[in-house]
């Protein structure tokens, strides 16, 4: 295994191990040791990695999000319903996840991820139909502020609507066309 295999299989350790303890008790009460003996890494090990909890949630999720773009139809652009449609489908199956990540209050944590992930697909210019708004100061916040409160209340209330329902919503209320 090389070495960015196995950091990469180390993330997913120390992560799968930090939902676990979350799963019994709230993340404020979780000690390093604790995940660290969890996760079968060493104190030195997480912290030359780490400097908190946070960036291996960070970490793990713009992971996910950089997998979940990988997913993408391969287009240059993607309409942005089928973008949210996509993003809304990755966080059903990681509902358990995102449901450990709200009640811990990590929704700064969900917040960054989205805006790096964002960014990106604005920096490569994936995002069909779009208006030059999005390289507005502060719409990048506005937008994933939206997004990230919906996607919340979505998890809250049992995933009722479909990730295409939300897709769509998300595209009609954004109105990115000029």
């Amino acid at each position: 295994m090389n070495p960015q295999e196995r950091k990469q299989q180390n993330l997913v350790t120390i992560y799968q191990a930090l939902l676990e303890l979350m799963m019994q008790k709230p993340m404020a009460t979780i000690s390093i040791t604790e995940l660290c003996h969890r996760a079968r890494v060493s104190r030195t090990y997480f912290y030359r990695h780490y400097q908190s909890f946070d960036q291996i949630i960070i970490a793990y999720q713009t992971q996910n999000m950089l997998s979940y773009l990988r997913r993408l139809p391969r287009t240059s652009q993607v309409e942005l319903a089928d973008l949210m449609m996509h993003y809304f489908e990755n966080t059903k199956l990681e509902a358990e996840t995102y449901q450990l990540l709200i009640k811990n209050g990590q929704l700064d944590v969900l917040l960054q991820t989205f805006q790096t992930v964002f960014q990106l697909l604005i920096k490569q210019d994936r995002i069909g139909g779009h208006s030059s708004r999005l390289n507005e100061p502060y719409y990048l916040e506005y937008f994933s502020g939206a997004v990230i409160n919906i996607t919340v209340n979505w998890v809250k209330r049992g995933f009722v609507e479909s990730p295409r329902y939300l897709g769509q919503l998300v595209a009609r209320f954004t109105l990115l066309k000029p």
